[in-house]
């Protein structure tokens, strides 16, 4: 029999449930460092189940933005315009979030198999020129990074608004 790892966080709005299920964990977008912005960004979407007095169940996809500093491997979590999953939550709840991304989601599996997915996407892609290529490999090298990623990175991150 296998288990099911998973992890409820109470809010005012009911029990939110988060499943370590690959469909459950996506990253919806990807910046990578360029002459603008010297950062890797990843938008990750997670799904949940949120439980609550008036509906049995309701499930829905929020996001935020990991930031990492390839350079000095500093870390911000940035909070997205809409369907942010830090929104509608007070500040015991937004510590309780952080800490279910820095405890528990850069641990499971299936944030995992969606990072080794999106390498093996941008392996797999043949760029026209040398330039396309040398980006290809240079994303899949620092999205290798976010595999590296340790609880203390994400607890000691910011929180910022994305811009």
């Amino acid at each position: 029999m296998e288990l099911l790892n998973a992890r409820i966080i109470p809010t005012q709005h009911g029990m939110e449930t988060y499943l370590d299920i690959p469909n459950k964990i996506t990253v919806a977008d990807v910046h990578i460092p360029n002459s603008n912005s010297p950062f890797l960004e990843l938008k990750i979407g997670i799904e949940y189940f949120r439980l609550s007095a008036e509906h049995y169940y309701d499930s829905q996809t929020n996001y935020f933005w990991l930031r990492i500093h390839p350079e000095s491997n500093s870390i911000t979590l940035l909070e997205t315009d809409i369907q942010s999953l830090f929104s509608v939550k007070n500040d015991d709840e937004r510590e309780a979030t952080k800490e279910l991304i820095g405890e528990w989601l850069i641990n499971t599996n299936a944030f995992k198999q969606t990072i080794k997915r999106l390498i093996n996407q941008k392996r797999a892609e043949n760029g026209t020129t040398e330039e396309e290529f040398q980006e290809a490999l240079k994303t899949s090298e620092l999205l290798k990074k976010t595999l590296e990623l340790k609880t203390e990175d994400i607890l000691n991150a910011n929180l910022e608004k994305y811009h």
